[in-house]
């Protein structure tokens, strides 16, 4: 695929090619944090983040969004009249992480037409990491910080300029409808481009994924220690790029009202309590064990793929110091 590349000092060109294509969401600073938000040339995009607090699926998956609407003359089912959006700046586990739900949202059997329109609206310039997070283990999940697929154009940044490689057919386009923005790449920027991912490999944690000992039928103690700090908050089902859960319900509106679908969490204690009042999963180490499982090992089973990027969000954000390299690590052992 083409490579080129763009003086620092010319990203404003790149912003307004961007623009062209729709609206562009890029990271920049808030007050709570590294978001994505609508840009404009005049934006200044945050390129040196670990990671946003949000995860990417957010844009295509909301977290509360109307599915279809019902009063006296029926039910009328919500139509999604998305936009054409460009990602842009995005880290690849979050961009892998899309990938992965693609397989649970639009797959051969099954069409979420919400997910889908959003999705087939979406053109992705993921942003290679340079520096991760301590909390960052992509590597040992079989990806790493400079991971392409799933991604449209590959961005580097170095010292003076960014690199990019087009990934796919749109990419391909992209890059060779703005021919005028970028230059031809040089030999040395491809050579900063290879230790830049070599380097960033170095400084992440290794955890040994062991998917044989995950899938062996644990002693339930094992799961009761590892949750006994949780507070069941739902923060690393909501914040993990992953978790696909949701629940529907009703909101009545005078002699009509909407049926909203919001992200739901398997940390609940309700999640799957029945009408009769029997939970399966009442206790906290059986909810424990279902997340774990969940990604470790039936997602495995079920698309091939773990459903772990290894971006640190649930670590980070859990407010009773949960670590999961290390709940992996006592579950293995």
């Amino acid at each position: 695929m083409t490579q080129v590349a763009l003086n620092k000092t010319n990203i404003k060109k790149l912003i307004a090619a961007m623009v062209k294509e729709g609206v562009v969401r890029a990271p920049v600073e808030t007050d709570n944090g590294v978001a994505f938000a609508d840009i404009s040339e005049k934006s200044a995009i945050a390129f040196d983040y670990a990671n946003v607090k949000l995860p990417l699926k957010r844009e295509f998956f909301p977290q509360r969004e109307t599915v279809s609407r019902f009063g006296l003359d029926g039910v009328v089912e919500e139509r999604t009249v998305a936009k054409k959006t460009v990602l842009f700046a995005v880290r690849p586990c979050d961009v892998q992480s899309i990938a992965y739900l693609d397989k649970v949202f639009i797959d051969d059997k099954y069409q979420d037409p919400y997910y889908q329109s959003r999705r087939d609206k979406t053109f992705i310039i993921a942003l290679a990491c340079s520096s991760p997070a301590s909390t960052c283990f992509c590597e040992s999940l079989g990806q790493g910080p400079a991971r392409k697929s799933g991604s449209d154009v590959m961005a580097y940044k170095l010292s003076d300029s960014f690199v990019f490689e087009a990934v796919s057919e749109k990419g391909e386009a992209f890059i060779k409808k703005n021919k005028d923005v970028f230059r031809k790449v040089l030999p040395k920027e491809l050579q900063a481009v290879a230790k830049q991912e070599a380097d960033a490999i170095k400084k992440m944690s290794a955890v040994n994924v062991n998917m044989g000992a995950i899938k062996q039928d644990n002693d339930p103690a094992i799961w009761d220690a590892v949750a006994e700090t949780c507070l069941s908050c739902g923060a690393c089902t909501f914040l993990c790029p992953t978790c696909h859960c949701f629940d529907l319900f009703d909101e009545k509106h005078g002699d009509g009202g909407k049926r909203i679908r919001v992200h739901d969490a398997c940390m609940f204690e309700l999640f799957v309590k029945e009408a009769s009042g029997h939970n399966p999963r009442a206790q906290k180490g059986d909810r424990m064990r279902q997340r774990i499982m969940h990604k470790f090992s039936y997602a495995p089973d079920n698309y091939r793929l773990v459903f772990c990027v290894g971006c640190g969000r649930c670590i980070v954000n859990c407010p009773s110091n949960i670590d999961i390299r290390e709940t992996l690590a006592r579950v293995t052992a």
